[in-house]
């Protein structure tokens, strides 16, 4: 009599392939969109990180301000008379600093305050005197303060 352990498996018994699939060699269709997944997320945290470390100034009505206060900068004075580009780049200057106040209220002053010398100049068709050097000194001071 022999025992079940000592039995050895006839040829055609240990070529049969089992008819049903064991654990271990299921393919393993989850792994592929599970990772996926999880991939996305950390690179979205990642992006959203990122995005909130350096993008603070680098829009919205904080950067209408700085390229308005810019274009003041480079506008050494307001002269209507042949130069336009100074009259050009102070009026722009006054929409970037409109457009910012519109966002952030906080910002109204500073767009009241550039857009006083062309109120000015469009009332009396000078850009001189002791009240438009006066606004343009307090437009310079509000960029100065911004």
């Amino acid at each position: 009599m022999s025992t079940p352990q000592s039995r050895i498996p006839s040829s055609a018994e240990s070529t049969q392939q089992p008819t049903q699939p064991t654990g271990g060699n299921r393919p393993r269709r989850w792994l592929l969109p599970t990772a996926l997944a999880l991939g996305l997320l950390v690179g979205g945290g990642a992006v959203g990180l990122a995005w909130s470390v350096t993008g603070g100034s680098a829009e919205g009505p904080a950067a209408d301000v700085s390229a308005a206060c810019a274009a003041l900068e480079r506008t050494p004075a307001l002269l209507p008379d042949g130069d336009f580009a100074s009259l050009r780049r102070w009026g722009a200057a006054a929409e970037l600093a409109a457009a910012a106040a519109e966002v952030d209220k906080s910002y109204q002053p500073l767009a009241d305050a550039i857009s006083k010398p062309l109120h000015i100049y469009r009332s009396t068709f000078k850009a001189e005197g002791p009240q438009f050097q006066q606004a343009v000194s307090a437009a310079r001071d509000a960029c100065a303060n911004a």
